[in-house]
């Protein structure tokens, strides 16, 4: 492994480990996480926002500890459709899949990770992840560290989710 890689997996574990508290919805609630939720998106999930850690623009340095959007798969009995809003009422049924990190310049990707000289192999790259959320002036990319997805990490959507 090259110290790219090293470098790497250090960030995706480093983000992992610092958002693993928003397993539970009312921790992020607390944090500012869900004073804007997005209705559902199939492959996805409801999507958190915390609005004032949206980077500026793409240049804006962020931290990888504290991403701007949190994405929520449904489990159980809680079965919304494609666009549906979320009830509260619901989460406790929600799991923490994947986080996002966004900024407000639109069409123009980010430079988040260390993956450009990787030794691991990505089936998507960080920049090839990135792209607009639709309805907002945001571009986004997923970073799926608290679930598997066999489509890549960077990957917007994820298959195992429905």
């Amino acid at each position: 492994m090259s110290a790219r890689s090293d470098e790497l997996s250090h960030e995706l574990k480093q983000t992992r480990a610092a958002t693993r508290t928003y397993r539970n919805v009312a921790t992020a609630r607390e944090d500012g996480y869900g004073t804007m939720v997005s209705p559902y998106v199939p492959n996805m999930g409801f999507h958190f926002v915390n609005p004032g850690l949206v980077a500026a623009d793409a240049d804006t340095e962020v931290n990888l500890s504290e991403p701007p959007i949190l994405v929520y798969y449904t489990t159980g009995d809680y079965n919304p459709g494609p666009g549906d809003v979320h009830d509260p009422a619901h989460d406790d049924d929600l799991r923490l899949g994947a986080v996002e990190f966004a900024h407000a310049e639109t069409g123009v990707a980010g430079n988040v990770f260390s993956d450009e000289s990787t030794s691991r192999t990505l089936k998507v790259s960080e920049s090839d992840g990135w792209g607009p959320i639709p309805g907002a002036p945001l571009m986004a990319v997923h970073v799926w560290v608290h679930r598997g997805n066999p489509a890549g990490v960077f990957n917007p959507t994820n298959p195992t989710i429905e």
